[in-house]
């Protein structure tokens, strides 16, 4: 497990983009609060996560990209565009003039950066270590965002209830500046497969991508993994996408919060080490079983979201999720070809980045207009398809 960190360059890489992620997190939590406090619908909480995930229906086309050109430029510029606009945001933050529609400007323009280097640097951190150690460096590297995540949603909270929601942009904008730096030292790192000779055309570009996704849809072992993850947390993650509106509908404080997200964070921090540590098996069945017990949580969650139990599904629900995660990004270098790692990585970020959106739409939706009990829906919808599939649905896809 912890062997890809003797390596220095999986180090660097390690620290700079950990300290970027656990920043953009901490600001999360504090406009997440701020939406909830001035809307109190679970619906415009919702659509910050919505407007951050449009540019993710490209990002495949950011698999693109990163396939083509240098990786380690891609990250470079993409933190210090982050730097930018978070530090526009921390001037806004201090001067009292921060609106909601600010924040979801802020949410487009980071989902348009995240489109274009989450492929790239998944890659990258499969390329910094020798092969035999890519599944503890994907683990390793799941450990620190959902241990950043642990962190800014218990002891973030604390920071902003003390500080004021202002610091949360502040320590955003250093957080960047922090990752550019250590992104500096590297070097040789990130390169593509095959130099492309001139410059990348635009039919080059969709050409490609089509190319990507033709070829993902013929590898049945990657695809249909893929879609049960995506059906999973497009149903079930109104639980934790929504759950500053649903904390502040219940009277609840931004250090509850913070509390319930940090219950969810360490479940995925404990989902990531399994995944580090054990294999999926038979995906087929190991994600339809996740899936039954992830729709039990749901309803533990709706029956009382706020308290020891609230918590515990929360638990469930971030263990089940990240597990899925690390072995989907684990799986692409042992499957796919070398040429396409960056494409079908940026696929398997699509999983969450994608539904988790649609979920925070059909679940603000509903939990606006009928309350908390309707996300039950969904969950009974999981457990009839998660049956299908481990009852006669398996075979099927065995044989497709």
């Amino acid at each position: 497990m912890l062997a890809p960190l003797k390596r220095s360059v999986f180090r660097t890489l390690w620290v700079g983009m950990g300290l970027s992620y656990a920043g953009d997190r901490l600001q999360e939590l504090a406009q997440g609060w701020l939406v909830a406090t001035l809307t109190g619908s679970a619906l415009a909480v919702g659509g910050i996560g919505v407007l951050s995930s449009i540019p993710m229906l490209l990002m495949p086309l950011g698999g693109v990209i990163a396939d083509q050109t240098d990786r380690r430029r891609i990250l470079l510029a993409g933190q210090w565009a982050g730097a930018l606009i978070t530090g526009i945001m921390a001037i806004l933050a201090f001067s009292g003039r921060i609106a909601v529609w600010h924040i979801y400007v802020w949410a487009f323009i980071s989902g348009v950066v995240w489109m274009v280097i989450r492929p790239a640097y998944k890659v990258i951190v499969t390329e910094a270590v020798p092969a035999e150690e890519v599944r503890p460096a994907v683990s390793l590297n799941s450990i620190t965002e959902t241990t950043a995540l642990v962190a800014m949603n218990t002891g973030g909270s604390a920071l902003i209830g003390w500080l004021g929601l202002p610091v949360a942009f502040l320590l955003n904008s250093a957080s960047y500046l922090a990752a550019i730096f250590c992104l500096g030292r590297l070097r040789g790192l990130g390169r593509p497969v095959d130099k492309i000779q001139g410059r990348v055309s635009v039919n080059r570009l969709f050409a490609d991508l089509k190319d990507g996704l033709v070829y993902l849809a013929r590898h049945k072992a990657l695809l249909y993994p893929l879609l049960l993850t995506l059906l999973g947390i497009t149903i079930l993650s109104p639980a934790t996408s929504l759950l500053a509106a649903i904390v502040h509908e219940r009277g609840g404080s931004i250090v509850e919060l913070g509390l319930l997200g940090g219950a969810a964070s360490l479940g995925a921090l404990s989902g990531a080490i399994l995944a580090g540590m054990k294999s999926e098996g038979d995906p087929l069945r190991t994600y339809p079983l996740f899936s039954l017990l992830a729709a039990v949580a749901v309803t533990v969650f709706v029956l009382k979201p706020i308290g020891i139990s609230g918590g515990l599904a929360l638990f469930a629900l971030g263990f089940l999720a990240f597990a899925q995660a690390v072995w989907n990004t684990s799986r692409v270098p042992r499957l796919a070809e070398p040429i396409y790692q960056a494409r079908i990585q940026s696929v398997t970020s699509m999983a969450f980045t994608l539904g988790t959106p649609l979920g925070a739409l059909w679940g603000g939706l509903t939990v606006d207009h009928y309350g908390l009990p309707a996300l039950l829906a969904g969950a009974g919808v999981l457990v009839v398809i998660s049956m299908l599939i481990l009852i006669g649905g398996h075979n099927l896809f065995r044989k497709s």
